[in-house]
């Protein structure tokens, strides 16, 4: 794999994981009808594209994950506590996202091998849509802010992105539309949503290898010099992204973001490549 590649793999998945877009669909047109990859190296191309992208967003939120740690182990059985703030938030939506994602993977592995939900990106882009006009008449000052993040929050948030483990559907779009409708301004949705990709995409990670070693197989193997290189380029460009995408969102109102996710999703949704 020459650097043009593993630059231009990097900037996709860097780009698509933040974005209503699903990185693991355009990682893969672009590696398998692009650069001519084989499918057989699809799952360890995703694995490393998806560990440089997971470690940027943990090393830009390094000083908030260590409170959101510190507050739990403080008092780790105080669940009263712990329901009000990001560490209720997080755990409630890591749990909603298996709840709903674990029966979506079920079916699609023993009962609907070939489930696609095209039809479900688009009507969540047009029910974003429909929010944005709808939050055009929403005060300024009844937005909410990441510090009202509750377990309340995690519920919609985190079934909105057991979803998806569908093909196609994104994970980014989905954490972000739940916590549109969860009245959050746009750059606290995003924040919240780039969050919350930490701990999601390590249990990902780390279910895909399990389930390999429980099945008795294994990854398909990759040159480790391309993997560490793909790795680090998305985390790079990850770490860019994350930044500059916060500042855009600090700028701009949550009915424009409502609009502009809305409008790329049901255009995906509908041409069928999420």
């Amino acid at each position: 794999m020459d650097i043009l590649q593993i630059i231009a793999l990097g900037i996709v998945q860097a780009v698509t994981e933040w974005l209503p877009l699903s990185s693991k669909t355009m990682d893969t047109l672009l590696f398998t009808r692009v650069f001519g990859g084989s499918l057989e190296s699809v799952v360890p191309l995703l694995l490393f594209l998806h560990i440089g992208t997971l470690c940027a967003a943990a090393i830009y939120f390094r000083r908030e994950i260590a409170g959101v740690a510190r507050e739990f182990f403080s008092a780790p059985l105080d669940i009263e506590r712990h329901k009000k703030g990001k560490v209720g938030f997080l755990a409630t939506a890591i749990l909603f996202t298996g709840i709903v994602g674990v029966p979506i993977l079920i079916i699609e592995k023993f009962l609907l091998p070939s489930l696609s939900m095209d039809l479900l990106l688009s009507l969540m882009g047009a029910g974003l849509i429909l929010t944005g006009f709808m939050l055009t008449t929403h005060k300024k000052d009844r937005w909410r802010a990441t510090e009202a993040a509750s377990w309340k929050d995690g519920v919609l948030t985190g079934a909105l992105q057991g979803l998806s483990t569908i093909p196609g559907v994104s994970r980014a779009g989905c954490s972000t539309t739940g916590l549109i409708w969860r009245g959050f301004d746009a750059e606290s949705a995003f924040h919240l949503s780039f969050l919350l990709s930490i701990p999601t995409v390590f249990i990902a990670e780390m279910v895909v290898w399990g389930a390999q070693m429980l099945l008795g197989s294994t990854v398909p193997a990759m040159p480790l010099a391309d993997g560490l290189a793909l790795a680090a380029s998305s985390f790079v460009f990850g770490y860019i992204t994350i930044d500059v995408l916060l500042k855009i969102a600090h700028k701009i109102n949550v009915a424009s973001l409502a609009f502009i996710f809305g409008i790329m999703m049901l255009i995906f949704g509908l041409i069928g490549i999420g």
